[in-house]
């Protein structure tokens, strides 16, 4: 038998190179497409479905509105914070966030054994000085009718006087610090001031309410306003009375309001100018929305098409027209316009044919 010629380590090596070089020149050709068929040849290819009968309209320049668009936030011109005027701990509160209330219904009840305490006190104290003021009365009459007969002094009846005198300023101290502690006992309850919605609740059952801690916010729905910052340049088209138009995003609502009122400063850091339009009520319409001012400042030349003539492929828009006869595609750029129109912002001119998809 003859012996089989194996490659020995240096030769293996060699043809391990030659192998590795032969699949890099195979994939750099395959790249390059030298082994795709059926390419494109260079040139201009009609658009499929471009049938004869399809929608032709030519692009033509209009005019446009001009609107300015400010983003304001809806307040209520009627808005109380419910602080406490003693010192106490809350007892019980009776609403909630969203919560309707009428004037006079009770909110908040604070502690107030402490204070019904004290009016006990105080009330004791006035039987007491009610009962000094009978008797120095009774002892002043008696001691006029003895001084008229003779039988007492001009000093004996002073002194009677003096006492009278003394007993009822006593007296009227006391019903004065009787009114006083039933004030303060009445500021153990907090009341709604008006017929309106509680807007927040920062407070629970068991917290510590003081002076200037703040329990509740109440705000009447019946009056929101809109306030909105302008830039100056537009501080002569703004006029008080004046009807203008804005957009609730959140409720998808246009609606219009009166402008109430323009603050005659300018914020020197916005160079904005603040204006407050006056809403009517509004269903679901709460504070704390922002509302979009549409604000009509004149007008411009602009290209408009149909929705329908533009395809969107992606993040990409298309439409088809028609050049040397034969339709073509060509990228554009578009904004909404109004009338469910779309503006053409490039790629377009006027003048050119536009194809319906």
């Amino acid at each position: 038998m003859k012996a089989k010629w194996l490659p020995t380590g240096k030769t293996a090596k060699w043809i391990e190179i030659l192998v590795a070089i032969g699949l890099i020149v195979v994939v750099m050709f395959w790249q390059t497409g030298a082994f795709a068929g059926g390419k494109i040849k260079p040139g201009r290819t009609s658009l499929p479905g471009a049938a004869g009968g399809a929608a032709t309209l030519t692009v033509q320049s209009v005019e446009v509105p001009v609107v300015y668009k400010a983003v304001g936030t809806v307040r209520s011109r009627t808005e109380i914070d419910l602080s406490p005027r003693i010192v106490a701990r809350i007892q019980e509160i009776k609403v909630r966030s969203g919560d309707r209330v009428t004037k006079g219904n009770v909110l908040v009840k604070l502690d107030d054994a402490e204070l019904t305490s004290g009016l006990r006190q105080v009330a004791e104290h006035v039987r007491q000085a009610r009962a000094a003021l009978d008797l120095a009365t009774t002892e002043q009459e008696r001691a006029r009718k003895l001084l008229a007969t003779g039988s007492i002094s001009q000093q004996a009846f002073d002194l009677a006087d003096s006492n009278a005198r003394q007993a009822r300023a006593a007296f009227e101290a006391a019903t004065e610090a009787q009114k006083s502690a039933e004030a303060v006992l009445g500021y153990a309850t907090l009341v709604s001031p008006i017929d309106g919605v509680v807007a927040e609740r920062l407070a629970d059952p068991g917290d510590i309410a003081s002076p200037g801690n703040i329990l509740l916010r109440v705000f009447d729905p019946t009056r929101l306003m809109l306030d909105v910052p302008v830039r100056e340049g537009l501080v002569t088209r703004i006029k008080l009375g004046e009807q203008v138009p804005f957009h609730v995003d959140a409720l998808n609502t246009n609606l219009t309001g009166e402008v109430r009122e323009v603050v005659p400063s300018v914020d020197p850091g916005s160079r904005t100018f603040l204006v407050k339009i006056c809403i009517n009520e509004t269903p679901a319409l709460m504070p704390g929305m922002f509302g979009v001012l549409q604000l009509p400042i004149g007008t411009r030349r602009a290209l408009t098409l149909p929705a329908n003539c533009v395809q969107r492929v992606g993040q990409l828009e298309y439409v088809r027209t028609l050049l040397d006869g034969q339709p073509r595609q060509i990228l554009v750029r578009t904004v909404p316009a109004a009338d469910g129109k779309i503006e053409i912002v490039s790629g377009l001119e006027a003048g050119m044919q536009v194809l319906a998809w």
